[in-house]
């Protein structure tokens, strides 16, 4: 592990520790490859990518059920709850429609020195199914000679999440996808404006 890391994942531990509680955890698993972020909020860094059907930890979430606090393996840092899935008696659910059966601890996060950011839109979470792609040689070398501004949007941008309209798309040539940077990753989207591929940076 290097010190950027190390230093991230000191960071998210920072703001967990405000809430002062202990907290019980709760076993869950990614229903999406999702990242695990430095901090509950798609502005902060990039830990990791949690693979997809990955079993993980939950210690607490903020109030309003969008964050966890979480542990997958060694590393620990914050996920989006809309993508963690607890089965239950009653079957499979995500996060923020079992929280009244499963009691999940409520924890807070004060961020140090921070910096209000600008997000421009929400995505729509995943809907339907939609098949990840392998994207050609040709489209990957596009994508990554290309240098865009990147754009905040609230929630996490996973294989089948709408990009909002607010988001710029920029056209891969001979190609039928298009591609921007949101929230610090390039993404490829069909042209129902939905991803179809996340690249890690």
């Amino acid at each position: 592990m290097n010190h950027t890391r190390s230093l991230t994942i000191a960071v998210a531990f920072a703001g967990i520790l405000v809430s002062g509680q202990a907290a019980l955890a709760l076993q869950g698993f990614a229903n999406a490859n999702l990242n695990l972020r430095a901090g509950p909020g798609t502005n902060y860094a990039v830990v990791t990518t949690i693979n997809h059907k990955q079993p993980l930890v939950v210690h607490g979430c903020l109030k309003d059920i969008t964050w966890c606090d979480v542990n997958w393996g060694e590393l620990r840092g914050w996920a989006d709850a809309h993508y963690i899935d607890v089965d239950e008696t009653e079957g499979i659910k995500t996060l923020p429609n079992a929280a009244n059966d499963v009691g999940i601890p409520v924890v807070t996060y004060t961020a140090v020195n921070a910096v209000e950011p600008e997000f421009v839109g929400a995505v729509v979470g995943v809907n339907e199914v939609v098949q990840a792609i392998s994207p050609p040689t040709h489209v990957n070398a596009y994508v990554s000679e290309q240098t865009v501004s990147n754009v905040l949007v609230t929630g996490e941008v996973v294989v089948g999440a709408e990009v909002p309209t607010t988001v710029p798309l920029y056209a891969v040539p001979q190609s039928e996808y298009s591609f921007t940077r949101v929230n610090g990753q390039n993404v490829l989207l069909n042209n129902s404006r939905k991803v179809v591929y996340v690249y890690n940076k």
